[in-house]
């Protein structure tokens, strides 16, 4: 039969085949099985290694995935007196771009914020293939747990568990809600402390210079439940009601008056009858 009267023809690109598979690694001073020139994706090698090496991860042997044309991890095999990466929690050092470090090699460890050297040990020298006694990076007296919940907000922060003194962090309130006192939207970590953050309460705000009805005072922040009164302007053309009552509800601004015009029975932008 004829694939042309099938509505489709079969393509095949070796090339996009072939990135799939992964060559034999360039193993010294050690072993692997199965030994072949190519592998298939996916597949699993198992390396070891001569007298005096060891593989380039913990244990003595090790196993290294062909994923997409790479191996998972190069497989080597080093001087037994070279050391493998330390472990260090919650700190850092400079990483070496082979994945091991030479006889001798010394670190010096720096501790995340928040963090301290105990015991003011800072760095770590590798011999015979083992770290001296590596520095301890503790928790600081100064610093601070995760900032605290205000209610209809959130932090414009990474999440993190540990904050070092000085760290701030920034709060928005949710739809609907605005900081009391505007400005205040931060909350700072002292002494293992956080400062006061913002109360998010159920208010409206509009501003009065995108309505013509009202003399301009900026913008006018009423609770929810409380009303306000604001002065109308006063040409002729207007009639001798010259304040709207205007009530915030769940977040919704209502004028109770009106500023109307003689002609016109409704001229608030507030749905005021």
């Amino acid at each position: 039969m004829c694939l042309r009267s099938l509505g489709f023809v079969l393509v095949f690109f070796p090339g996009v085949l072939l990135a799939q598979r992964c060559d034999a690694p360039r193993l010294v001073h050690g072993y692997f099985i199965p030994e072949q020139e190519t592998y298939f994706d996916r597949t699993t090698i198992t390396y070891s290694c001569d007298n005096g090496y060891k593989p380039v991860v913990e244990d003595w042997w090790a196993t290294s995935t062909c994923e997409r044309g790479k191996w998972s991890h190069e497989p080597q095999c080093i001087d037994e007196s070279s050391c493998l990466p330390p472990t260090i929690p919650n700190g850092k050092y400079p990483e070496n771009s082979n994945g091991w470090y030479e006889d001798g090699s010394r670190l010096r460890i720096t501790c995340d914020g928040g963090f301290e050297h105990q015991n003011q040990i800072t760095t770590t020298t590798c011999g015979n293939g083992k770290w001296s006694s590596a520095p301890v990076c503790e928790r600081s007296m100064s610093a601070c747990s995760a900032p605290p919940k205000i209610p209809h907000a959130v932090i414009i922060h990474g999440y993190q568990e540990v904050f070092a003194a000085g760290s701030e962090v920034q709060y928005e309130c949710e739809d609907g809600y605005t900081a009391e006192g505007a400005h205040n939207k931060k909350s700072v970590c002292i002494q293992g402390n956080w400062t006061a953050g913002p109360t998010c309460t159920n208010v409206c705000a509009v501003n009065t210079d995108d309505h013509p009805e009202y003399i301009s005072v900026g913008t006018v922040y009423i609770e929810n439940g409380e009303e306000k009164r604001v002065e109308c302007v006063k040409p002729h053309s207007w009639s001798l009601k010259h304040y709207s009552n205007i009530r915030c509800i769940n977040g919704r601004m209502e004028a109770t008056e009106c500023c109307n015009r003689v002609e016109h029975a409704v001229a608030s932008l507030f749905d005021c009858d």
